[in-house]
């Protein structure tokens, strides 16, 4: 791809799609000229003499070509299609940056009006015949990192905002556009280049006997070099640690609410930028006992920790005792589906980090002083589950919904005391906000998660460079240690530096900005 950073480039810079406001962005040195051609104030500015960024109010003057449909005395299918052209005003709001204090650090403007995709159309092609062109894919961004504005891992951090897919992602990607990769590289580079100034500057005056550095200072540079180096290749691999979504299983009886509080937990924190749902968006939810056969999932998103929620089959209390069937063959088909059934619901119960045990609050004795309450529950709620949670509270009384503080209490000894019990309504919603914030702190404890401080693009692309320089540094301080000769250690500083500068641009190829602007969208 050839870039023509002398031209003045032009480009839709808003999403797709109508709305009530859009922007064409235009970045080069003839953007005043061009701007002077298709603009009007409202009042007399002189575009020419601003030194300043401005936002003027006024109006766009744009040309229309249209194909004239309505001829029909053509000699043939090749001759020239008749077009009518004409003129209109929009209404334009002018965002002017006629210096170089700009994102791409030359004049940039950007002609705010009508979010109309025709309209975005008439002004790109009016402001194209007026001098400008349109942009290749990521070319504003690649302006901005060629005139220093940025680095590498800057501009790739733009791409990692418009990419984001939650907050945790949008939260790296901002961290890394301030410089929160960039500012250690960079100090780390000049680290080196001064060491490495050092190290030749005695190589220079080897036979004065001039020492430029000692012999530790080099030795506490490296170590400080190798330290920022290893940080940044720990930043480099944690995201592959932060993809490995944690699960949560909903256990529980037969028909004991179980998918009804899937559908609720799905419909209100289903993260939708992340799908991740097998089979049907909701789960079928009957009165009949055993419905659920196999096992659905859906990811949700609890204050931007994510999570793979499972809804299982009901375990069976009773697995041997089955529902009559008409004839034998059909009797040993639904025991077959059954057990399979019953045994991906123990696989999702072993691959779960959190077990949530659903109880129908109906099913609560609706006597407080009943001796056999705990023992009920202690029946009720398997020792490896983390979490209890009455179903269908929504369905007792007011007596059974007065035992609640009671029955929390006497749940949360059946639990081992790991979780208190919430009562749940997927029909009214009640408790589901208490289940997520639950749920969420208990993620937090079980299931660690680093935030990444590097954006996937930057963290593929630069893993090999850091580990090169590593390496290099590394042999730097064998040698050092070892007492070798100077220009050993000043040639792995070299490398280091060589390396270094692949991952912020101070060393690139045509081929490499090709592959990392291409994937950026025309107008960023």
């Amino acid at each position: 791809m050839q870039y023509r950073v002398e031209d003045t480039i032009c480009a839709i810079a808003t999403a797709r799609g109508g709305a009530a406001r859009s922007m064409v962005r235009i970045s080069g040195p003839s953007v005043v000229g061009i701007v002077e051609d298709v603009f009007q104030p409202h009042e007399h500015v002189a575009l020419a003499s601003l030194k300043k960024p401005q936002v003027i109010e006024g109006s766009l003057r744009i040309g229309w070509q249209c194909e004239d449909s309505h001829s029909t005395h053509r000699a043939s299918r090749d001759e020239t299609r008749l077009e009518t052209r004409y003129e209109s005003t929009i209404p334009c709001d002018l965002f002017l940056w006629p210096t170089a204090r700009s994102y791409t650090r030359e004049p940039v403007a950007e002609l705010h009006t009508v979010g109309s995709p025709p309209v975005l159309q008439a002004v790109l092609a009016t402001v194209c015949r007026a001098g400008a062109r349109l942009a290749e894919p990521g070319e504003f961004t690649l302006r901005a990192f060629l005139a220093g504005r940025l680095d590498l891992t800057q501009a790739e951090a733009v791409l990692g905002v418009i990419d984001a897919h939650d907050e945790s992602d949008l939260h790296t990607a901002l961290t890394q556009l301030a410089g929160g990769m960039a500012r250690p590289m960079h100090a780390l580079r000049e680290i080196l280049l001064q060491l490495l100034a050092e190290l030749e500057a005695g190589l220079d005056f080897v036979e004065e006997d001039i020492e430029f550095i000692t012999r530790d200072e080099v030795l506490a540079r490296l170590e400080q070099a190798h330290t920022t180096l290893v940080e940044l290749a720990s930043q480099l691999t944690q995201r592959h640690t932060t993809q490995v979504l944690p699960r949560v299983a909903l256990l529980g009886e037969p028909n004991a609410g179980k998918s009804s509080l899937f559908n609720a937990l799905v419909q209100r924190f289903a993260a939708s930028a992340l799908p991740n749902v097998v089979g049907p968006t909701s789960a079928i939810v009957s009165p009949t006992s055993g419905t659920t056969r196999d096992y659905l999932t859906a990811t949700l998103d609890l204050g931007g920790l994510k999570c793979q929620l499972m809804d299982t089959a009901g375990i069976d209390p009773n697995p041997h005792v089955r529902p009559s069937a008409t004839g034998f063959t059909t009797a040993r088909a639904t025991a077959s589906i059954e057990a399979a059934a019953q045994a991906a619901t123990a696989d999702c119960r072993r691959q779960a980090a959190v077990r949530i045990w659903c109880i129908p609050m109906p099913a609560i004795p609706a006597c407080e002083n009943d001796p056999a309450i705990a023992t009920r529950f202690e029946s009720f709620v398997p020792p490896d589950c983390e979490l209890v949670v009455f179903t269908k509270s929504d369905l007792v009384d007011s007596r059974q919904r007065d035992l609640l503080g009671h029955v929390e209490i006497i749940a949360s000894t059946a639990a081992r005391g790991r979780a208190a019990a919430l009562a749940t309504s997927s029909t009214t919603g009640e408790g589901l906000d208490a289940l997520h914030d639950s749920l969420r702190a208990m993620l937090v404890a079980l299931w660690p998660v680093e935030r990444s401080a590097v954006v996937a693009n930057t963290a593929d692309r630069c893993r090999q460079s850091i580990f090169q320089a590593t390496a290099a540094i590394d042999e730097a301080r064998s040698s050092a240690a070892a007492r070798a000769g100077d220009e050993f250690v000043a040639s792995e500083l070299r490398t280091a530096l060589h390396e270094l500068g692949q991952v912020v641009g101070t060393v690139y190829t045509e081929d490499l900005l090709d592959r990392i602007f291409r994937t950026f969208c025309i107008g960023k």
